[in-house]
């Protein structure tokens, strides 16, 4: 069993400032929607998306615990998941549609979800971890790993950034 020890930091910096790069950790539900949690800083594909990989290989490949310990567990969101620091009062969760392949944000779920720059979106029908530039529209992944069932993802690893339009 894997034991996250968390630290709490007071509201005011949970969202810490604009130069921060902030990310929406979120998973899928059969009815096409997905609720996800906050992640404030460190948020970049090449250092969250690292932590995430190794996170997942960590629980075995068990993303059903994944989920529950790093999203449904942590409602209110997490200043640097990397760093086990959780946010000291629920920013709130924010949630969207997501149809398989395209993905959108909602901003009536929680006001908050355009001002980060990353969704990271677990979907374990396929057992596959999204990462989307969040815009105001219709997204599609620009990175994607499969884990097999020890947590192995394939690729090793999520892009560095994602390709300009």
């Amino acid at each position: 069993m894997t034991i996250v020890v968390t630290a709490i930091r007071a509201r005011e910096a949970c969202i810490v400032g604009s130069v921060s790069t902030r990310a929406i950790l979120a998973y899928t539900s059969p009815d096409g929607t997905w609720k996800g949690v906050w992640n404030d800083v460190n948020s970049e594909p090449q250092q969250l998306g690292r932590v995430l990989l190794r996170r997942i290989a960590s629980l075995k490949g068990d993303l059903d615990r994944f989920v529950t310990q790093f999203i449904d567990d942590c409602p209110e969101g997490w200043i640097a998941l990397d760093k086990n620091e959780r946010c000291a009062d629920p920013i709130g969760v924010f949630g969207g549609k997501f149809d398989g392949i395209v993905a959108t944000c909602d901003p009536a779920i929680n006001a908050l979800c355009f001002e980060a720059q990353y969704l990271y979106l677990v979907h374990r029908p396929k057992r596959r971890l999204y990462v989307f530039k969040l815009e105001n529209r219709d997204m599609r992944p620009f990175g994607m790993v499969t884990f097999d069932d020890t947590g192995k993802a394939k690729p090793n690893k999520l892009p560095a950034v994602e390709p300009e339009d």
